[in-house]
């Protein structure tokens, strides 16, 4: 369908069934109505934060659906699949159930889902593994230890110890810069080491070959490429989707940007988004990518959706109040209807210590006034920020999760039975078998290489490693006992079909039980003798979840796109429990709690240090972005003795509370509450 057809169907509908728009002028505001409803063939619907965007984008799919434009030619693209997941569940509940055919999925996911349709055309095999960052850092590890000899020590620890080689090597892809652009940009004192970066870049990706895998970048890139180079393959798609509607716009990267301009003429596009939530700059994504949407898209209709539903007008104002100060924005200013509330509070202590009692005083206030603990985060900059609160938490005895620990999928037990379920599926994934092997008495790394080394010469895979064949003469008994479990699985997954896409639940599970009874088990016992049963309960965890999948492929993948199924942190293991939230800003973007602490506003950390030479605009944006986290209750705190913890050294209250008006807040000294003067 083109896109004229779709806005035609547009019109018919809104003549025919008047009932449909009466519901949806009963359940949205003016600005989301008009979103969800406009002819326009570009639509950018610049949401505030609060203010209903996701609620706007449902509501518009699902009014296209309405309209009698086929599923099956829309195309919803999020940034993370909790996001798709609550979109998906929204629009069947709005529907009264869910249309079958709608695309709906991450960026990296539609990627995936698209490659493994073409990955002979993308140089790969259909079954091809996604790299996590710890499986590309460990092939950066054996590529520099291959040229060791060619290595000085100034070099490994430039690349390897600062894990600069990873960063640069992403920072050019997903920038479409140049190896040596991106080192002249942002690493001049390591310009000689430019041909060094990009002969190691090339042997990144002949790694990445040979194990027929995919990076999470590749997922996009590949995409990429793959229309580009194969025009056809790209026409398929452009002629599929009618309609391309896209969340958080403005966490878009140059690459990211570059795909939704491979529908847009042939298809309608719809964008949400909020410049002044542009906050992830260190992965890559480019706040120009909304800023220049209405000059990019002249026809472009742009809806504001100022109202927010979450926040009290106090917070509100100071929120408005702070972000007028970037140099570079779609204006708009956000109000609220909510009861009003108290001023935010902005605290002076004279230490971090002293701000630490302040705030548990405080959250002990709120307490006893009738908020629980889940009801309550205390947010910062940076994760050392948070050590004299834990600590006095912790004296205080007062339960807390923190989000940016750990991830679950990044723990080494589970990576080690993840490692198993990735040999079975992709014989040809060395980080898999490296993984497994590293695991057997009497196999080194040197040894697995040459092992290795000969399989790949030989054009052996999987059969003729459980056949014997290859083996070293050390560690024998070791790789014949991970080659009998590896062949028990085959047998099983066989048996199941769950390599093929069985309808058996628990055949996915079954592969993880599997795995323990043949030989995890032991190794769990040996190597982690005083927290078997909490490593052991994770794995049970991870069976819990590969009961969902059928596919053996499938999961892995679910896995690879969305640790979000199992994200980081204490969160993980007492989630259910009350408990006070402490999170980076950065982690807490999208959520929201009834009273919100912000600490550790200093110049020199909030904003950070390196904002000199960076972009300030973004720091006032994560500033903005910690206090609308806030629903009733807001707290700023800063304190003026120097701190010189982890080599820095704050400058006393940060420019942003400086640059607050007077009526914005109301000022506190930490002594003085804490004393009752």
């Amino acid at each position: 369908m083109e896109t004229g057809e779709g806005r035609q169907l547009l019109n018919q509908y809104k003549e025919a069934d008047p009932a449909w728009l009466e519901r949806l002028r009963r359940e949205l505001n003016d600005a989301q109505f008009r979103f969800a409803t406009s002819d326009d063939e570009v639509i950018l619907g610049l949401a505030g934060p609060g203010s209903g965007k996701t609620r706007a984008l449902v509501y518009r799919a699902a009014h296209l659906i309405k309209c009698g434009i086929p599923p099956q030619q829309i195309l919803l693209l999020t940034f993370t699949n909790k996001a798709a997941g609550e979109m998906k569940e929204r629009l069947g509940n709005l529907l009264g159930s869910w249309p079958e055919g709608i695309w709906a999925g991450t960026f990296h996911s539609i990627g995936a889902r698209i490659l493994r349709r073409h990955a002979e055309l993308a140089g790969r095999r259909s079954n091809f593994t996604i790299l996590d960052e710890d499986d590309s850092r460990s092939i950066f590890r054996q590529i520099t230890a291959a040229l060791s000899h060619a290595l000085d020590e100034e070099e490994r620890r430039l690349f390897l110890k600062r894990g600069l080689l990873g960063r640069i090597i992403s920072r050019a892809r997903n920038s479409e810069l140049s190896i040596r652009e991106v080192m002249e940009e942002e690493y001049s004192f390591a310009l000689d080491y430019i041909p060094l970066v990009e002969k190691l870049a090339r042997l990144y990706e002949q790694k990445k070959e040979e194990s027929n895998a995919f990076d999470f970048d590749d997922l996009l890139l590949r995409w990429l490429e793959l229309f580009q180079e194969h025009p056809a393959v790209g026409e398929q798609y452009q002629k599929r989707f009618a309609h391309v509607l896209v969340d958080e716009f403005q966490d878009t990267n140059i690459v990211q940007a570059r795909l939704v301009d491979q529908f847009a003429g042939a298809a309608s596009l719809c964008a949400v988004g909020d410049d002044a939530q542009s906050i992830y700059a260190f992965r890559f994504a480019h706040v120009g990518n909304i800023l220049s949407f209405p000059e990019k898209y002249p026809q472009a209709r742009v809806i504001r959706m100022e109202q927010n539903y979450r926040s009290t007008p106090e917070i509100v104002a100071l929120a408005n109040a702070s972000i007028t100060f970037n140099r570079v924005q779609l204006p708009k200013k956000l109000y609220s209807k909510n009861p009003s509330g108290e001023k935010p509070l902005v605290v002076g202590a004279r230490n971090a210590r002293e701000e630490a009692s302040f705030v548990l005083e405080r959250i002990g206030t709120l307490c006893r006034g009738g908020l629980s603990l889940n009801e309550i985060a205390v947010l910062y900059r940076s994760t050392f920020l948070s050590t004299e609160l834990e600590l006095a938490l912790v004296r205080r005895g007062i339960p807390y999760r923190t989000f940016g620990g750990v991830k679950f999928l990044q723990r080494s037990h589970i990576k080690d039975v993840l490692a198993y379920l990735k040999a079975l599926h992709n014989p040809a994934d060395a980080e898999a078998w490296r993984r497994l092997a590293l695991l057997q008495p009497g196999l080194g790394p040197a040894t697995f290489d040459r092992l290795w080394s000969d399989l790949r010469e030989s054009g052996d895979s999987l059969e003729a490693a459980i056949s014997g064949k290859c083996l070293p003469a050390r560690g024998k008994e070791g790789w014949e006992s991970l080659c009998r479990t590896l062949a028990d699985l085959r047998a099983h997954a066989a048996a199941a079909g769950v390599s093929e896409g069985g309808d058996n639940k628990e055949s996915v599970a079954g592969l993880i039980k599997l795995i323990m009874n043949c030989s995890y088990d032991g190794i769990l016992r040996k190597s982690y003798p005083d927290q078997y049963d909490e490593r052991l309960r994770g794995i049970e965890r991870l069976a819990e979840n590969a009961a969902h999948y059928a596919s053996l492929g499938a999961f892995l993948e679910s896995l690879a796109l969305d640790e979000s199924l199992f994200a980081g942190g204490a969160a993980l293991e007492d989630a259910g429990g009350d408990s006070l939230t402490l999170s980076t800003v950065h982690s807490a973007k999208g959520k929201e709690w009834e009273a919100v602490f912000v600490i550790g506003l200093n110049d020199g950390v909030f904003p950070s240090y390196r904002a000199e030479y960076e972009d300030l605009d973004e720091e006032r944006r994560l500033f903005y972005v910690a206090v609308t986290r806030a629903k009733r209750y807001l707290c700023l705190s800063t304190y003026w003795e120097n701190n010189r913890s982890y080599g820095l050294q704050s400058g006393g209250p940060s420019l942003f509370l400086k640059e607050l008006p007077q009526e914005c807040f109301t000022p506190v000294l930490a002594e003085e509450a804490l004393w009752g003067f």
